[in-house]
C-alpha cells in the first residue's frame, strides 16, 4: 500500500465519484494502484441505485461473468456476506475458501483463474442489506494474497471509504433533484459549508429547523445545547479540514431540541476538489435528519446513521425502549454474551460508553414501521 498522502488523495477521489458517478471507473483504477491490486470492482446490492463499476483491467472478466452467469451465482457473495459480520473488517479468499477450492471449484477454475486472477480483498462501502455497496480488490497469482499488514492498513481506511460510500448512496437516491434541494427527496435537511465551516446555503427543510435546537449566527451553525455544540464544532471542523489527510471519522451528532421533540441528527462529509465545485465551492455538506418527520426511522436509519449491523441496530432499539440486556438477548434469541459483544460494538460506533448514555442518544429516534 502506498503513502498516507496517496491514500488521502484516493479518499478525495471517492468523495468526488460519490457526486459524479462518471468518475467511478478512474477512481477504481486508482484504488487498484494504491492497494497493490490489478483490478478493483464496486458491486452494488440488488436494491442499490448504483451500477456495477470496475477498472479497465476487469472489463473482460466482468463481461464474461455477466454473460455466463458466474456473477449471478457468485460464491464469494454467498459465503462472504454471512462471514462479514463486522462491516468494518476486510474479507479475503483465505477466510472463505480452502486452497483446493481456489484451484478446483468451478467458479475459480473456469472463471476467476481463467481471467488471470486468484486473490481478493473485499470490504463494505455501505453495509445496508440489499442497498449495500462492496469494494473488491482483485490480484493476479503473481501479486500474491493480501497479507495481514495490508489488511490492517485497509481496515484503517474503511471508515473513510464508508463515509464516502454512504454519501454516494444518498446522492444516487436523490438524482431527481438538483444539488442541495435533492436532499428534500430524502426528507433530509441539507447545508453547504465553506472552507472555514461557515454556512453557504441551506435547503428549505434546513431553514425550517432553525431555532429548534440549531441556529445560524454570523454564518456559523451552532447548537443550543452546550455539549452538543462542542461535538458539532468538532464534526464540522473535521469535515472541512479533511481534504489532504486522513483524520479520525467523526460520528454524527445528536442535537437535543426544546419541548421534548426527538433530537436532530447531524451528519457531515467533505466535498473535496471537483465535488466541491459542483456545490458552488462548498467544502463540506451537512445532512440533518429529523426523526419527527412523517416516516419514523427504525433499524434502517440506525444502520445508516451509525453504521450498525442489523443485529446491532435491533439490540440498540430494544435498549432504547428500556429493556435490559438480558431481556433483549432473550427476545433476539441470542446468548447474553453475544448481546454483550454486540453492545460493545454499538458503543464504539455511537461514541457512547454506557447503556444509559446510549438510551439518551437514541431517545426519540422513534420506531420504524
Amino acid at each position: 500500500m502506498e503513502s498516507e498522502e496517496t491514500v488521502s488523495d484516493l479518499i478525495d477521489r471517492f468523495y468526488e465519484a460519490a457526486l459524479r458517478p462518471e468518475l467511478w471507473r478512474e477512481t477504481l483504477e486508482a484504488s487498484a494502484r494504491v492497494f497493490g491490486a490489478e483490478g478493483a470492482l464496486m458491486l452494488p446490492g440488488p436494491d442499490a441505485p448504483l451500477e456495477l463499476a470496475c477498472n479497465p483491467f476487469l472489463d473482460a472478466a466482468i463481461a464474461d461473468g455477466l454473460a455466463r452467469g458466474w456473477l449471478a451465482h457468485n460464491p464469494r457473495v454467498l459465503r462472504g456476506i454471512p462471514a462479514m459480520r463486522d462491516p468494518t473488517r476486510v474479507l479475503t479468499e483465505q477466510h472463505i475458501f480452502t486452497p483446493r477450492e481456489l484451484d478446483h471449484m468451478p467458479f475459480h477454475a473456469e472463471y476467476v483463474n481463467a481471467h488471470g486472477l486468484r486473490h481478493f480483498a473485499g470490504l463494505y462501502l455501505v453495509p445496508a442489506g440489499g442497498r449495500s455497496l462492496i469494494l473488491s480488490l482483485e490480484r493476479a497469482p503473481r501479486s500474491g494474497a493480501f497479507g495481514q499488514g495490508e489488511i490492517d492498513a485497509l481496515e484503517r481506511v474503511v471508515p473513510h471509504l464508508q463515509r464516502a460510500g454512504r454519501l454516494a448512496l444518498r446522492i444516487a437516491e436523490a438524482r431527481a433533484g438538483s444539488a442541495l434541494e435533492a436532499f428534500d427527496l430524502l426528507r433530509c435537511a441539507g447545508m453547504l459549508l465553506d472552507g472555514a465551516g461557515a454556512v453557504l446555503r441551506m435547503n428549505a427543510r434546513a431553514a425550517a429547523l432553525m431555532g429548534r435546537g440549531l441556529n445560524v449566527l454570523q454564518g456559523a451553525l451552532i447548537a443550543q445545547h452546550g455539549p452538543s455544540n462542542a461535538a458539532l464544532g468538532r464534526l464540522i471542523g473535521g469535515a472541512v479540514r479533511a481534504e489532504g489527510r486522513l483524520g479520525p471519522v467523526c460520528r454524527p451528532v445528536a442535537v437535543p431540541r426544546p419541548g421534548g421533540a426527538p433530537p436532530l441528527v447531524v451528519h457531515a462529509a467533505p466535498l473535496p476538489g471537483a465535488a466541491g465545485d459542483l456545490f458552488q465551492q462548498a467544502r463540506a455538506v451537512l445532512l440533518i435528519v429529523d426523526p419527527a418527520e412523517a416516516h419514523p426511522p427504525g433499524e434502517a436509519l440506525l444502520r445508516e446513521i451509525y453504521g450498525l449491523t442489523t443485529a446491532e441496530a435491533r439490540l440498540a432499539r430494544m435498549l432504547a425502549d428500556g429493556r435490559d440486556l438480558g431481556d433483549a438477548a432473550d427476545a433476539l434469541g441470542v446468548a447474553v454474551s453475544t448481546a454483550r459483544t454486540q453492545l460493545k460494538a454499538v458503543f464504539a460506533k455511537t461514541g457512547t460508553r454506557r447503556q444509559a448514555q446510549l438510551a439518551v442518544l437514541l431517545a426519540g429516534l422513534g420506531r420504524g414501521p
